[in-house]
């Protein structure tokens, strides 16, 4: 069964898929990894292709295509798809979302560089961006693909990221996979939105 994690900006995804990888052993797809395959594959650099995906839809149609195909012919490897729409397109998918407040998530990306295309001023100004980055990236989502992303009955498991570590949350995600692959169907939406529902 494979995992999909979609989430806030700054929520700590990729930190969490990066644990997930080394501790357990899955594979990590990101939206940025199946970009630079598809560059690879048009002759073309990333900048190039972020442009090119900017500028006409039909890239994004063949990023799902590549997400529902990898879950399809790799259905029995330990996949996780690090992308904010793979759970849409992913077939059979442990669903997460990994929620976090705004202001920590701007802490986070003050301060921890992601290049030149990701300044800020400041903690408030990263914020500002955040949000509205985050709100112009839905309003996409629902013109393409008809769904909100941020709907939470859409997800498995909801996790709050904001005052708990990255291990812990791991840990969290484990004990819940193995729940959910024991009996999918059996399997509710199930909260972890404080850090008293982690103890």
């Amino acid at each position: 069964m494979h995992i999909t994690i979609a989430g806030n900006l700054g929520s700590g995804k990729s930190t969490i898929c990066g644990i997930l990888n080394k501790k357990h052993g899955f594979e990590v797809y990101s939206t940025g990894k199946i970009q630079r395959e598809l560059a690879i594959k048009f002759g073309v650099s990333t900048l190039e292709m972020n442009i090119m995906m900017k500028t006409n839809p039909e890239y994004d149609h063949i990023i799902d295509d590549t997400v529902r195909d990898m879950s399809i012919e790799r259905a029995e490897e330990k996949l996780i798809f690090d992308s904010r729409m793979a759970w849409h397109f992913a077939v059979k998918s442990f669903k997460i979302f990994v929620k976090v407040d705004p202001m920590v998530a701007a802490q986070r990306v003050m301060y921890s560089p992601r290049g030149e295309e990701e300044t800020y001023e400041s903690v408030e100004d990263a914020c500002e961006k955040l949000v509205e980055r985050s709100k112009v990236e839905n309003e996409r989502f629902k013109d393409i693909y008809n769904v909100d992303n941020f709907d939470f009955n859409n997800y498995d498991l909801i996790l709050d990221s904001t005052f708990v570590p990255a291990e812990k949350i791991c840990e969290v995600i484990m004990k819940e996979y193995e729940r959910f692959c024991a009996n999918p169907e059996g399997y509710t939406t199930t909260y972890y939105d404080t850090a008293e529902s982690y103890k």
